[in-house]
């Protein structure tokens, strides 16, 4: 009896064995697929592009529209404008008399013929208001005493005849001119003379000095200008000397 259930029994352990081994072990959980997240993450991108468009479309929205209520205030404004009466005509401008007609002084030009009265000839002289002491052409100068005063012999050209012209005159002092090359002071003597310009006639300072290499014998600068004449630089000739009825004294002092 007992050995015909031992099969049976065999076939009972061994199903329950197996029943047993598939409960204990566990199924594996499915695994998520890779591109459902990357189509998740760019669906998210998309969505962050579209709304920072929608915000840039809304700042140029309002932009436009401020820009919008200027051009109306400019157009209003320029309505204004051109609904304002015209204005009146200015009146014409008087001009201005010229110098000689404001003020006493003599009006010279650039260059002028001016009388030297104690030589008896005219020289024709460049004035320059940037000098203060006027110059003259001298050559072979030479400082002497006479009588324990220093006196200055020298000469000039006659422009007229080409002669030369031997003159002595007291020596009045001496003045510092710097080289344009930045060397040694010269000195130059300095002596006076009568002069005519226009209708000015007076005694002044003239420094002596060889000025071959100039254009003219003769620079009259602020000295003889000052409180008497004005420059008109774009005009030459213009005040023509008129002659004294006396001469100055050969010693270049007034009388």
């Amino acid at each position: 009896m007992i050995i015909r259930n031992i099969p049976a029994l065999c076939l009972a352990f061994g199903l329950s064995s197996l029943l047993a081994g598939c409960v204990a072990q566990p199924q594996p959980e499915p695994k998520q697929d890779a591109r459902l997240d990357t189509v998740v993450s760019q669906l998210d991108q998309s969505l962050a592009n579209q709304a920072s468009t929608k915000a840039q479309l809304q700042a140029q929205q309002e932009q436009l529209e401020d820009q919008e209520q200027n051009l109306l205030a400019l157009k209003a404004s320029l309505g204004k404008v051109l609904e304002a009466p015209a204005a009146q005509e200015c009146p014409k401008a008087v001009a201005c008399p010229p110098v000689s007609e404001v003020s006493n002084k003599t009006v010279v030009g650039g260059l002028e013929e001016v009388w030297f009265s104690e030589l008896g000839l005219a020289l024709t002289a460049r004035i320059d208001t940037g000098v203060a002491t006027a110059s003259l052409d001298a050559r072979d100068i030479e400082q002497f005493e006479r009588d324990g005063k220093p006196w200055v012999r020298f000469n000039i050209a006659n422009p007229e005849t080409g002669e030369v012209e031997i003159l002595e005159r007291r020596l009045v002092r001496t003045i510092g001119i710097h080289s344009s090359g930045g060397g040694e002071t010269k000195r130059r003597p300095v002596v006076k003379m009568a002069i005519v310009v226009g209708q000015n006639e007076q005694t002044a300072e003239f420094s002596l000095s060889g000025r071959s290499h100039k254009s003219y014998q003769l620079t009259i600068g602020r000295s003889i200008l000052k409180d008497v004449m004005v420059v008109d630089v774009s005009k030459r000739n213009i005040a023509p000397y008129v002659l004294p009825d006396a001469d100055t004294d050969r010693d270049g002092v007034s009388p």
